[in-house]
Order: C-alpha cells, then structure tokens, then sequence
C-alpha cells in the first residue's frame, strides 16, 4: 500500500540516476513514480567543515533544498487549481523513508515511446529542434513566468519532453525551490523573472538556439 509507515526498501536495480546530491530510484510496485534519494548527509559535507558546523548547529538546514522544493511545487499547485495538468514541474507527492535514506516521491515523466522522457541537450541539434519540441518548450517558458516559479537551477539537461495526460510538453524535473535563506525572488516577481531571463538564455547560448527577452521565446538559429 503507497504512503504507509513502512520503510520502502530499494535495490541497486531500482536506480534509473546518479547525481552529486541524491540517487533517483523506480518506486517498487509504483511504475508512475519515482524516489529521489538524498545521498547521506555527512558524506555531502565531508569537505565542507563550515556546513557541517552550520547543520549541527541548525540541524533542520539539513532539509532547507527538500522543504524549498516541496514548497515551490506546493504553492505552484495551489495555483493552478483544476488546470494541475499543465503543471511545468515534476509533481512532487511527499516524504518516504527507505533503507536507503529520506526519500522525495516525484512522478514519472515519460517519453513519447513510454521510456523515460528525453532531456532537452538530446532534442537541440547545432541550434535546432523539431517544431513541437520547441513549442512545447515555449509553452513552458510561459508557465515558469506565469506561475512565477523560483528555479535556482534551470539548464538543458534537467527539462526533459514528455507526456502528462493526453499531450506532450515539457517539464523542469530538478533545479527549482529557492536558494537564499532570505526569498528574495519569492518576494519579487520582477527579480525572479530576471532571473529566469538570465538561466533561458544561458540554455540558448549552450544550444544553439536563440532566446528573444522581450517575446519571452526561444526559436530556432537562422
């Protein structure tokens, strides 16, 4: 049964991802979510003496990125209300305990051929991608400025293309909650979507493609 008490025990053959902070595994028995695992803690910050003095002074800025996430998805939620399909970010689902550490349950974003969707830095080829992909990578630019979402991360290869419900679109699968302790661009609408501005044309300027600041698009190079 999904979001009981229990300790949802994991396998090397459910992981699909390795990164530097937390390890994405297929939810056991749940073939539309996965779990994204935080590596331990006191291997994250091994390095980094002054963190490990901060978390064990304030133990909860261990989960600040986890709660930020959690929260972006949340207030982007709310806002939506009935439309939630047209949500740009993965849908996250709550906290899970595993044996292999503190779990976030997120949705599954599926490709078009029903594997795992396609990351944008393999659809863009020398400055340019297939008209529906680049719509629907347009469509979500206009979501991440519309539903004024914090993305501290926002680069090619974490919005993948894939499907929600009936039709293709594009979704930020990681990157997004804020990353200051004080919220400034929670507070400031015009500082997050100057924000946004600079991270779509970093994606431009890394694809090929061609980002027009005033239209808020991306279209394709010559």
């Amino acid at each position: 049964m999904l979001f009981t008490a229990s300790v949802i025990k994991l396998s090397d053959d459910h992981s699909i991802a390795n990164g530097t902070v937390r390890i994405v595994y297929a939810f056991p028995d749940q073939p539309n979510l996965l779990i994204k695992v935080f590596h331990a803690f006191e291997k994250r910050s091994s390095r980094r003496p002054l963190k490990r003095l901060a978390w064990k002074l304030f133990p909860m800025l261990k989960f600040r990125t986890i709660l930020n996430e959690l929260k972006c998805e949340l207030l982007a939620s709310l806002k939506l209300g009935a439309d939630i399909e047209n949500m740009p970010i993965s849908r996250m689902l709550g906290i899970v305990q595993t044996d292999r550490g503190v779990g976030v349950v997120v949705e599954r974003i599926d490709g078009l051929d029903g594997d795992l969707a396609q990351r944008l830095n393999r659809l863009c080829r020398r400055g340019r991608m297939d008209e529906p992909v680049l719509e629907a990578l347009n469509a979500f630019v206009d979501r991440m400025f519309d539903l004024h979402i914090v993305a501290r991360d926002i680069n090619f290869s974490n919005i993948v293309y894939g499907t929600r419900g009936a039709g293709a679109a594009c979704f930020l699968i990681d990157g997004y909650g804020e990353r200051n302790l004080i919220p400034f661009r929670s507070m400031s609408r015009r500082m997050n979507d100057r924000s946004l501005d600079r991270q779509f044309a970093t994606i431009a300027r890394k694809t090929g493609l061609t980002w027009n600041s005033d239209q808020r698009a991306f279209s394709n190079s010559g």
